[in-house]
């Protein structure tokens, strides 16, 4: 009895817990313990910033962390709003994330793929930039292209349309390019025009930009320009304002041309900051010795003398045109006294002079257009913006892949007499200043061009350099080095010089394909209906073998020179552009 009552009332002692000594106790794992131990001195000697996160947690004796567990994991994907409801408490993973180790995909705890933001210089797989606003075409220039076809012309080689076209985009000097704005984003033709710097002739979006370029590098073709000391500018001034950039005086904010001169200097001295941005940087500042210092120098303008235009003086008679009857000098009557030319206008601030240009000749600083051309020496000139990313994303993606370039030379190769033709199914573009023969079963020429022509035909790509020892069984001979070249024999040569003749009369007559790298082609004879059909379109019914065709060698010489495709399969288009008219 006295057991179970002892039970049922227990003493206030029972079971008490003495938690004092857990006072000291700390969850922490004993590493962070260490860290933070070592660390404190260290921080306390610094102080130059507050501890970090890690750092924060309570020590010994201090009051508990506050109790978060009323904190709920959201039930919804991780970004989601909290949606409520009893779930199990939040967890933090403390774990160091694994990046990829070339900043690639990586994959987290929920399966998703995660991608680290590549930057201009990380986006690897991005291609030539194509501008949305502007359209790009590059066609020969007038001196290299005639050089480039007088070659052609000279060798009577075949060589591939795209070969041309990277020869023609390969240098900024041997090209133009016509720059033209896209339609808009709904399809209609946008009709802004573009504008042109007109002693350089480089192109702007904004007739703005234009006159500024124009003012700050070509204002000498029609101003002089000299240091003058002119009288300093009366008024009461208390403050100077100055710029803190670049430590010059601006001027005291109640001078009339206050203004002026802080957006001159702006345009002039200030660049990668809006003007709104550097009025904040300005800073006042009051001493009479800075006020001073200003007004010595508003007593040295720069002033500008606006260049008369040079008249041009009418051609003298020529000494046979007078008439019989004209008078002589000494009759002539005293010639009028020319009139005084008017006195030179000067400005003494460019607000004055660039108003004046732009009033009495706005078209000798910049004109308007709807397209434009100019040189390709031009492309290094034009200043950054979005005509210059234009010009070089388009630039880069033809010298890559030129198919518009291409399309633009076919015009002017036609205007200038070249054969254009194409091989086979894949429309590879071939060019050549000598038009194509086929020749008919039956048709004869001389023994030693029957029999040349018959070799080429029956080994169908074999190169020029090739024919002395396969065609005619004559062993050219090794140089030695240190040795005199050994000569071949009379009849030898006699026999090269005549096979090298055949061949190039083959060649200009057009029954012999010659390619630039020396490879011959001849097609075999065809009949008199095929021949016409043929000859009167641009595809062949064939392409040109990609290698030669695999025979013995010659009993007397070894040829042992790897063999190359004459070309790349290509894919064109077959619009035919024209070249636009100059507009500069």
């Amino acid at each position: 009895m006295d057991d179970q009552a002892a039970k049922e009332n227990p003493s206030t002692d029972f079971n008490k817990l003495d938690l004092s000594q857990l006072q000291s106790f700390s969850f922490g794992t004993q590493w962070t313990q260490d860290k933070q131990a070592d660390a404190a001195p260290e921080r306390r000697e610094r102080g130059d910033r507050p501890p970090r996160r890690e750092d924060r947690r309570p020590g010994p004796g201090a009051n508990p962390r506050p109790d978060r567990r009323a904190f709920r994991k959201p039930a919804g994907a991780p970004g989601d709003g909290p949606t409520g409801g009893a779930e199990a408490p939040a967890t933090v993973d403390r774990r160091p994330r694994r990046e990829h180790p070339q900043g690639g995909p990586r994959r987290d705890e929920g399966g998703e793929r995660n991608f680290r933001q590549q930057g201009p210089r990380g986006d690897f797989n991005r291609g030539p930039y194509d501008s949305p606003h502007f359209a790009v075409t590059f066609y020969p220039e007038d001196t290299s292209f005639n050089a480039l076809a007088k070659t052609i012309r000279g060798s009577c080689r075949t060589i591939e349309l795209f070969e041309i076209a990277r020869t023609v985009i390969a240098k900024e000097d041997r090209f133009v390019a016509v720059l033209a704005r896209k339609p808009a984003a709904d399809g209609s033709a946008d009709k802004s025009p573009l504008y042109v710097s007109v002693p350089d002739g480089i192109p702007f979006e904004s007739e703005e930009a234009a006159i500024a370029h124009v003012i700050s590098r070509h204002l000498g073709m029609f101003f002089d320009t000299s240091e003058v000391e002119v009288e300093a500018p009366k008024g009461n001034y208390q403050v100077i304002n100055k710029c803190t950039v670049t430590g010059e005086l601006l001027g005291p904010p109640n001078y009339h041309r206050y203004n002026q001169l802080v957006q001159q200097h702006h345009a002039t001295r200030i660049k990668g900051m809006s003007l709104e941005a550097f009025r904040g940087r300005i800073e006042t500042v009051r001493d009479p010795e800075v006020v001073q210092q200003w007004l010595e120098k508003m007593k040295k303008v720069t002033r500008y003398t606006w260049k008369q235009p040079v008249a041009e003086k009418p051609a003298a008679p020529a000494a046979d045109s007078a008439p019989a009857d004209a008078a002589t000098p000494a009759e002539t009557a005293p010639a009028a006294e020319a009139p005084a030319e008017p006195a030179a206008l000067s400005f003494d601030s460019p607000e004055e002079a660039r108003a004046y240009l732009l009033t009495q000749a706005r078209d000798r600083v910049v004109r308007s257009y709807e397209t434009v051309r100019f040189h390709g020496r031009i492309c290094v000139d034009i200043p950054p913006g979005e005509i210059r990313r234009a010009i070089e994303g388009a630039l880069e993606r033809q010298r890559r892949f030129p198919l518009d370039t291409a399309n633009a030379l076919r015009g002017r190769l036609r205007r200038e007499h070249f054969t254009i033709f194409k091989k086979g199914s894949k429309g590879v573009s071939y060019v050549c200043a000598v038009k194509r023969k086929f020749r008919t079963p039956g048709q004869t020429f001389a023994d030693s061009i029957g029999a040349l022509i018959g070799f080429i035909e029956a080994h169908p790509m074999v190169r020029a350099s090739e024919l002395g020892a396969k065609f005619l069984g004559i062993a050219l001979p090794q140089p030695v080095e240190g040795a005199a070249a050994p000569e071949l024999p009379v009849e030898s040569r006699e026999k090269l010089a005549r096979m090298q003749g055949d061949l190039r009369w083959l060649v200009t007559e057009g029954y012999v394909t010659e390619f630039i790298d020396g490879r011959l082609f001849a097609p075999p004879p065809m009949v008199e209906a095929r021949k016409k059909e043929v000859e009167g379109e641009e595809h062949d019914p064939e392409n040109f073998p990609e290698a030669p065709a695999t025979e013995a060698p010659a009993p007397t010489a070894e040829v042992t020179e790897e063999t190359k495709p004459a070309s790349a399969p290509v894919t064109e288009a077959a619009p035919e552009p024209e070249t636009p008219p100059h507009t500069d």
